[in-house]
């Protein structure tokens, strides 16, 4: 009687344990398959385009080519001044131009900046002439000239003047200005012993000169930088607030095409 009740039973009712391994392996074998095909799709597998040169066009061009390839682009800097470029250029861009790529891949733009830093001049007149232009390089001004004229006292500026007009100390200038350091030559010799300075007293007042400008530049230098971080700031809000006024324009586009399809149907 048993033996006819087994020869009634199913495949799977004999065998459970091979027909539900069977099973597990054939939904593993699905489960990869379709994991897989989402693996493709959020990576865009086989999916490259290339990239196009953006590099020396205006950041508005470079953005509408970008835009019109179906590529995501972000600033990775607009701090920085260059004077061979135009204010709001494509300096460098990365990846490169003409490498492929995949469309979920990010294109970071180097931008010039819209304008060149503005920092307040240092007093620099009785300081001599080299410590003078050391300090303007290294306070970020690209043309620093020094010229002589006659004087009773050899190595100190006497004016300071930018773009060929005499500044006050602490008035708002451009890097880009060409300063002028007008130094003492010394050619005048002084006859009257009573008008001689001492060597000591000159070297004490130069030293006091120095700690002085010193002081200053670390002063103007953080206020220079805190400025800098300001505007950049600035500009990533502005940024933010123009990528929401174009997305909203995009979905106006979007909505105004719906129901002017809605309206003909």
């Amino acid at each position: 009687m048993s033996k006819n009740t087994d020869k009634n039973k199913s495949f799977r009712d004999r065998h459970p344990i091979l027909v539900n391994s069977a099973l597990m392996a054939l939904a593993l074998v699905a489960l990869g398959y379709i994991a897989l095909l989402f693996i493709d799709v959020f990576t865009s597998h086989g999916q490259q385009v290339q990239v196009p040169d953006v590099r020396n066009l205006p950041l508005e061009k470079a953005i509408e080519i970008l835009d019109d390839a179906g590529l995501r682009w972000e600033i990775s800097d607009s701090t920085t001044f260059y004077e061979n470029y135009k204010p709001g250029t494509v300096i460098d861009q990365d990846p490169k131009a003409k490498s492929y790529i995949k469309k979920i891949r990010i294109i970071y733009l180097n931008v010039n900046a819209m304008h060149a830093p503005i920092i307040p001049l240092p007093k620099l007149v009785d300081l001599p002439g080299r410590q003078g232009a050391a300090m303007l390089k290294a306070m970020g001004f690209k043309h620093v000239d020094i010229d002589s004229v006659p004087s009773e006292l050899g190595g100190l500026i006497l004016q300071v003047t930018v773009n060929g007009h005499n500044v006050a100390p602490s008035t708002p200038v451009s890097v880009n200005s060409v300063v002028k350091i007008i130094v003492g030559d010394g050619s005048i010799v002084d006859l009257n012993p009573e008008q001689i300075i001492d060597p000591e007293l000159m070297d004490s007042i130069d030293e006091q000169n120095y700690q002085e400008a010193q002081k200053t530049y670390e002063v103007e230098m953080k206020a220079a930088q805190a400025r800098a971080e300001q505007e950049r700031r600035n500009q990533e809000v502005q940024e933010k607030n123009d990528n929401k006024k174009d997305d909203k324009k995009s979905s106006d586009k979007d909505k105004k095409k719906e129901q002017n399809k809605d309206k003909k149907s």
